[in-house]
């Protein structure tokens, strides 16, 4: 009788790890402290074909204790029940992302990162400048502040590599310097030949003492677009106004992605100091004020002749 009863228990055993339970992908959030017949309960409403004795046997053929794992899961089709608890098992979840834009702000990343749904934790301050852009993978319910960490330390690795390769006679000081100018150079400019130019306009105003004359530091001193600048502005003594004070604003205004790093890393020599747009997302640089003069005019005509 008694083995009997262990061949009826194999025999149901096969059954149930050849029998599909699941025809169509599933998406399921598994909570934590959610009982196995909660589950039980929760994937039946799923149209997942299991009954609680079913899964107990089930659960019993697992190599190790089946424990699940918390998580979201996107359960694939056509599976039998054995295997959608090991994918439980081995939590086998889904993977989401967040990606740092280049050139976008403290608020601009703040706000990001309240709004993803799939990440947990408050965020006291966010630091101008020292996350990297680039896009990130976590798990449901992943601390805010661990990402954020995730992205300083990317952000750190590749600053000191930067700063390793700054040549001899180098006019920054140190490493947040290296930041402040980059993140003004990614606000400038996102074409990657162009960062480079603009990078070497910057750093000849910088070498000849010379004002940096930016129109996204001072835009970002007082929370405007660039269109919008006024004679005002070019006047205040917001810190931020560098027409009216030598040197790098005090802190970076966004968060430069490697283009514009790279652009102080491999410094192009040129004759620039000056450089305005072209009106079609590039820039037209000068070695002189008259010819500069000439630029402007060039990019006033391309704004009129597009209205």
């Amino acid at each position: 009788m008694f083995f009997l009863l262990l061949a009826s228990i194999y025999a149901y055993l096969h059954i149930l790890n050849n029998k599909l339970v699941i025809f169509e992908e599933t998406y399921y959030l598994l909570k934590k402290n959610t009982s196995q017949k909660q589950i039980i309960s929760q994937l039946r409403k799923k149209n997942v074909n299991i009954s609680e004795m079913s899964w107990k046997l089930a659960s019993l053929n697992h190599k190790r204790t089946f424990i699940p794992k918390a998580g979201e899961y996107l359960i694939p089709k056509n599976l039998t029940l054995f295997q959608i608890q090991k994918i439980f098992q081995k939590g086998k979840t889904l993977n989401r992302q967040f990606t740092l834009i280049e050139g976008s702000t403290a608020i601009d990343l703040k706000n990001n990162l309240l709004k993803n749904p799939y990440l947990t934790g408050e965020i006291i301050h966010l630091e101008e400048g020292i996350y990297k852009p680039d896009t990130y993978y976590f798990k449901f319910g992943y601390p805010r502040n661990k990402l954020l960490n995730q992205m300083k330390i990317a952000q750190e690795k590749f600053l000191n590599s930067v700063w390793k390769s700054k040549p001899k006679d180098f006019v920054l000081k140190n490493k947040n310097e290296l930041l402040i100018l980059a993140s003004i150079i990614q606000k400038e400019s996102g074409h990657i030949d162009d960062s480079k130019l603009v990078a070497s306009v910057f750093i000849n105003r910088l070498n000849n003492k010379m004002k940096l004359q930016s129109d996204v530091t001072l835009a970002y001193g007082f929370k405007v677009n660039g269109k919008n600048i006024t004679r005002k502005m070019l006047k205040s003594t917001n810190p931020y106004n560098t027409y009216k004070f030598h040197g790098l604003p005090p802190t970076p205004i966004s968060y430069p992605g490697q283009n514009a790093l790279n652009a102080l890393k491999f410094i192009k020599k040129t004759d620039y100091i000056y450089f305005v747009s072209d009106g079609r997302g590039r820039h037209r640089f000068a070695k002189t004020y008259s010819l500069h003069k000439k630029n402007i005019k060039l990019w006033k005509d391309s704004i009129n002749k597009d209205k």
